[in-house]
This record gives structure tokens, sequence and C-alpha cells, in this order.
């Protein structure tokens, strides 16, 4: 787990194509906001996309609040449930769940995009090999506020 500048090759395009894409949308700023985010630009993307509103960015719990705003077809399938509405607590990350609350933590405080290979077992039955790379944004450019996701799956 670690700040996603630049990706490794070995990543999956779709990721490396939304990191370019949030790249691009920040320019010269330190991030994005969520009014510069096009669906029509990301067509193949959004299957495996999730936008998180970060309720309480100042917060210094290390578990985040966060609530999934919008969450892609492939997620939403690899998951088995919908999750849009959800907050991350809500999530079955089974023993990993403490990891990935610190990944969107670091994405908060760092301000940086964060990527990560995430395996778990969800419901206690099913072995999960994911890539998450985490993307802030902010509205005010300084504290962010929501939260882009790519999430591979394996």
């Amino acid at each position: 787990m670690g700040a996603a500048e630049l990706l490794d090759k070995g990543v999956d395009d779709a990721l490396q194509q939304a990191l370019d894409y949030w790249q691009r949308l920040r320019g010269e700023r330190s991030m994005p906001a969520r009014k510069d985010l096009n669906p029509a630009d990301i067509p193949r993307l959004l299957p495996k996309l999730m936008l998180a509103d970060v309720a309480d960015p100042e917060s210094n719990s290390k578990n985040p609040h966060i609530r999934f705003r919008l969450v892609g077809t492939e997620v939403v399938g690899r998951f088995g449930s919908e999750l849009t509405g959800y907050r991350l607590s809500e999530i079955d990350y089974g023993a990993r769940a403490d990891d990935v609350a610190a990944l969107y933590r670091r994405a908060i405080d760092c301000a940086k995009p964060q990527f990560a290979r995430i395996e778990f077992w969800q419901d206690q039955d099913r072995f999960v090999r994911a890539e998450h790379l985490l993307l802030p944004l902010s509205d005010d450019g300084t504290n962010v506020n929501m939260i882009l996701v790519a999430v591979h799956w394996h």
C-alpha cells in the first residue's frame, strides 16, 4: 500500500487510465474537484469506479467517515450486492477492514492518490483479490471531500 504518483507496470490498464485522467483534471492544482469529473470522458472505466463522500475529513479517527455515492456495476457484481449508500465500515473486507480504512485515511490525510493490492476472505467462503486506486477530490483545493476509487479484480 502506498502513494500512487506512478503505478507499477503490472497494474491493470484501467487503473492507469483512471490515474492519468485524475492527473489531467487536476492540472496545476493539488487535486481536482468533483465538478471536474465527466463520466462521458471515461465510459470504459465506469463499471470499475466508486465515488465516495468524505463526511468529516478533519476527523482524527483511524476509520474515516466514508459513504459511497456511486458504485460501478463490476464492483457491485464482485461484492454480490449493491453498495451505493453504504458506509465503508459496512462493507465486508474481512480481516483486511482496518487496512482498507487506513488506505482511505491516507488518501484523506495526504491528499494524494493511494494504491493497494488487497486480498481478503469475504463472507468466509470467497477469496477476493483486488487492486484499489484511491484518487482524492477537493472542492476547496485543500481538504479532501470526495474520493474517486478505481478497482480491478483478479
